[in-house]
């Protein structure tokens, strides 16, 4: 029997369940903070989750700087104005409240903030980070990026018109607190596609080839909560149990990229955010098919395995016999039902871009190394094609 090591790095505590934000002061000060920045986008303050963590920190006696300015898909040059501010005001703990592109931003500033030394441009890329920043602690109001427990930030550059990764086991946080309840306030529109994102987190760490035993374990338990639990987020955003679920799928869709990665459905996701500024979720989902089409041969027994997870009742597995294809079918089927949409067209992505895009999404090395079959140029601008 092979043996095969494992190897990950994740927050020094992960805290999960319905209520836990409520113990974020404990954690401040465990941390010997007496100075936390709280950051956030401009449009959490008018949240109940905002307000709940608001009253939680000042019932604490906790007062700390706020930061209002975090953009979706974050450009870079926020970054630089914030850590002045952070600097100024003496900071000595963030904490990042939102989705996805709210951690990412967090967890970069803490570097930023604390060595005036380290320029952004030099660590752009695989551990380029030299030391860890400033504590951070993440609180997620989405369910779908996992960035609450990964070693990776993701920001757009506005004037190449890319996104680009930082990857450094230094960026992970040091406390993530992962509350349901948070999600509650989430619109119908932003659930499905960070769902979407969260699923194919699932689906491309467990094909990834980077994948190993406790990884595909994540990926498969990631992938049967949010697939059973997603629709019904949707329908209803206080729905308890399937937000309890699909933010549990998330949460362990992010342990298993952190290990394994992500892999070509990402690479040519990144093109669409970048030019076109579509939502991450939505850009993955619009890929999802084709990039799965294009991986399937050589794959079956994986998608077959993924496929049963997804089919859960007994009946329906005795009732048919599972195929490798079935997978594609059924999360797409989904991303129908949720109105994610799925093919580049709707978006109003032109044909003529595709050439360019294609070039673009080769270069995306550190994704692409994670798939199961290599592509070429050629390769990604078929799938594109198929995809429009």
């Amino acid at each position: 029997m092979s043996r095969e090591d494992i190897v990950f790095n994740y927050p020094s505590k992960v805290i999960f369940g319905e209520g836990k934000s409520r113990e974020l002061p404990e954690h401040i000060l465990q941390l010997g903070s007496k100075r936390p920045a709280l950051i956030t986008g401009p449009n959490m303050p008018k949240t109940e989750a905002f307000g709940q963590i608001k009253r939680t920190l000042q019932d604490a006696g906790l007062n700390p700087f706020m930061f209002h300015g975090v953009e979706p898909e974050p450009p870079i040059e926020l970054l630089e104005d914030a850590s002045n501010m952070i600097r100024k005001e003496g900071c000595d703990l963030l904490i990042g409240l939102g989705g996805g592109s709210t951690m990412d931003f967090t967890k970069v500033l803490g570097v930023l903030a604390k060595w005036d030394d380290i320029v952004l441009e030099q660590i752009i890329g695989i551990n380029k980070v030299p030391r860890k920043g400033l504590p951070v602690i993440l609180l997620p109001t989405t369910s779908g990026s996992g960035s609450e427990v990964s070693p990776v930030a993701i920001f757009t550059f506005k004037e190449e018109q890319v996104k680009k990764g930082i990857v450094s086991p230094y960026l992970v946080c040091d406390v993530a607190i992962v509350d349901p309840v948070l999600t509650w306030e989430v619109p119908r529109h932003i659930t499905a596609s960070t769902g979407m994102d969260a699923l194919i987190h699932g689906i491309e760490s467990f094909i990834s080839i980077n994948s190993n035993p406790l990884s595909r374990e994540l990926s498969l338990s990631a992938i049967r909560k949010i697939y059973g639990f997603l629709e019904r987020a949707v329908l209803d955003g206080k729905d308890r149990q399937a937000r309890y679920n699909v933010s549990l799928g998330s949460l362990l869709a992010g342990m298993a990229f952190s290990m394994a990665g992500t892999a070509a459905v990402h690479a040519l996701a990144y093109p669409l955010g970048g030019e076109f500024h579509v939502p991450h979720g939505v850009a993955n989902t619009v890929m999802l098919r084709h990039v799965l089409e294009y991986n399937l041969p050589g794959n079956e027994k994986l998608y077959e395995e993924m496929a049963q997870t997804m089919i859960s009742p007994v009946k329906d597995r005795e009732s048919k016999k599972i195929c490798p294809d079935d997978v594609i079918d059924l999360v797409m089927k989904l991303a129908e039902a949720i109105e994610v949409p799925s093919r580049l067209r709707d978006l109003g992505i032109p044909k003529e871009a595709i050439p360019r895009m294609a070039e673009a999404a080769f270069e995306e090395k550190r994704l692409l190394g994670n798939n199961p079959k290599q592509l070429s140029v050629e390769d990604i601008r078929l799938i594109y094609e198929r995809a429009w």
